[in-house]
């Protein structure tokens, strides 16, 4: 998952791929592109075509070399906002249309506007559970 963590990084720096900017207690200026956890990923795209089909390189790059397989009937896209091309870029990943409200890792994810604070409860729950996961591993140091 460091070799995709890698990718995905590196296109966002090349601006081949962007995120979103987040506000959170740290930064004002916070571009988020992507989780991963275990074997789950949530990765943020602006809706182009062209930053899909990078995404869809990356991540067929990755299982070429990672030997690992993405489950593509099970992936999904979801959209902020009306997407008109959604079914289209749906087709350039492979995957289905999903539909918000739902859930990753247990955590809502769900769409109001187009608002920097769509994310916060994300970020807030990740800060609290690395918080948690910090303490721990130091405490069993």
């Amino acid at each position: 998952m460091e070799g995709l963590n890698s990718m995905i990084k590196k296109a966002n720096q090349d601006r081949l791929i962007r995120g979103f900017k987040a506000v959170n207690n740290f930064s004002s200026n916070l571009e988020i592109t992507h989780l991963l956890y275990a074997d789950d990923s949530l990765v943020f795209r602006d809706a182009k075509e062209e930053q899909v089909r990078h995404l869809r390189l990356i991540l067929s790059v990755f299982e070429a070399i990672s030997w690992l397989h993405v489950n593509w009937s099970k992936s999904q896209v979801y959209t902020i906002n009306e997407v008109t091309n959604i079914q289209r870029l749906a087709g350039v990943l492979g995957c289905q249309v999903g539909n918000l409200p739902t859930t990753y890792l247990w955590m809502p994810l769900r769409a109001k506007n187009r608002s920097q604070e769509l994310w916060n409860e994300v970020l807030e729950r990740c800060e609290k559970k690395l918080a948690i996961w910090k303490g721990n591993y130091l405490s069993l140091g």
